[in-house]
């Protein structure tokens, strides 16, 4: 059976994967001293700073919660998982000031070795955290809450999870995805390399 708010969190990770990606690739052609695209990578990251904490990540931290009144075993991975939760909020704050900062010209059009190298960690850690709620948590979800959790969760984090944010974040992913799509952003790995897929770049 599919649980609705399980498959949107599941939904928020292919997203952020895409996402993730582009940074890589960007990442990669800055490494090559090429420059990157410093808009995108300020508005990526003002998404990635904005959505997550204010309602996917704050809806799991509900749903964790629970997973551990009724899965007690697991206590060990969500404390984990809520600690790079905190981690992960740190580091895109600290990149998307760093970025927004550039874009603005309020600094160099360029990226240190500092900031690039906190990038590549938020990038790794936000990877490897996806990968371990997708292997390790989700299915302990689906099978140890029950419908009433569910109903319970959902309707507690209408009112507690910034439910306004929910539309504008949708519309925000969606005009990066359609500026990605439009200017092949998707592809750029360096001036004179091209990756063979887009991520984002299927309308």
């Amino acid at each position: 059976m599919t649980i609705p708010a399980l498959k949107r969190l599941q939904d928020d990770h292919h997203n952020f994967e895409g996402l993730l990606c582009i940074l890589d690739r960007q990442l990669y052609g800055a490494r090559r001293d090429d420059t990157p695209e410093f808009t995108l990578l300020r508005d990526i990251f003002h998404y990635m700073t904005q959505h997550p904490d204010r309602t996917h990540h704050a809806f799991e931290d509900l749903l964790f919660e629970r997973l551990a009144l009724r899965y007690p075993e697991v206590q060990p991975t969500l404390d984990l998982l809520h600690e790079e939760h905190r981690r992960i909020a740190i580091y895109g704050d600290e990149l998307y000031a760093k970025l927004a900062a550039i874009a603005e010209g309020r600094a160099a059009p360029e990226l240190d070795l500092t900031t690039m190298n906190l990038a590549q960690a938020y990038i790794e850690l936000y990877r490897a955290h996806m990968h371990c709620e997708e292997t390790q948590v989700h299915g302990p979800l689906a099978e140890r809450l029950t419908a009433s959790d569910w109903l319970e969760l959902v309707t507690t984090c209408d009112w507690g999870c910034d439910p306004l944010f929910r539309a504008s974040a949708d519309n925000e992913y969606q005009a990066l995805k359609t500026c990605i799509a439009r200017h092949e952003a998707g592809f750029w790995m360096g001036h004179d390399e091209r990756a063979d897929f887009c991520p984002l770049c299927s309308l």
